[in-house]
């Protein structure tokens, strides 16, 4: 019989407090290294949620979803948006949308609709959450005999504990 993981309700920020954020539904066992060339560029260590309501902006006492269908109104909520362009299509992969802080720069999210991840969900960078806030340092969550790495690089988005797939970082 397995046990369904431990979620956890986090708030996170970027660099200058222009985005704050509430992430819903967010499971330690999946803070992830991915190989793909964004992540390995960025040096991005990230976790994912799945629904529509797991990430949710604040904005005074409002809170915002944040999700593919609204990523027109980012701009007004302090997020810049990057959607790269391929020389060929990606199996399996018919969105992504990359997001930054507009002020300070900081990668906050990417929204993908990934077949292997059951369609549309958001990644968030990991190092933007309060995990002390859950008595949880970052450095616990990322020890790289433990970490989750992603092979994004082949569009395959498998997973495997304990060491990162071809073209990945420790």
């Amino acid at each position: 019989m397995s046990t369904s993981p431990e979620l956890y309700t986090l708030n996170g920020s970027c660099h200058c407090g222009n985005i704050k954020f509430i992430a819903k539904n967010v499971n330690l066992d999946h803070i992830a290294k991915c190989n793909c060339s964004f992540d390995n560029k960025d040096g991005r260590i990230i976790t994912n949620v799945r629904g529509a309501e797991d990430v949710l902006f604040l904005k005074g006492e409002e809170q915002i979803p944040l999700s593919l269908e609204n990523v027109a109104s980012f701009k007004e909520h302090g997020l810049s948006t990057y959607t790269p362009t391929y020389e060929s299509p990606k199996p399996g992969v018919s969105e992504v949308v990359h997001c930054f802080c507009s002020t300070c720069g900081n990668s906050a999210f990417t929204l993908v609709n990934v077949e292997a991840y059951g369609g549309k969900s958001t990644t968030i960078s990991a190092r933007l959450l309060d995990f002390k806030a859950i008595g949880k340092d970052i450095k616990e969550l990322t020890d790289p005999k433990t970490m989750t790495y992603l092979d994004g690089i082949t569009n395959h988005w498998t997973m495997q504990k304990g060491e990162p797939y071809a073209g990945g970082a420790w």
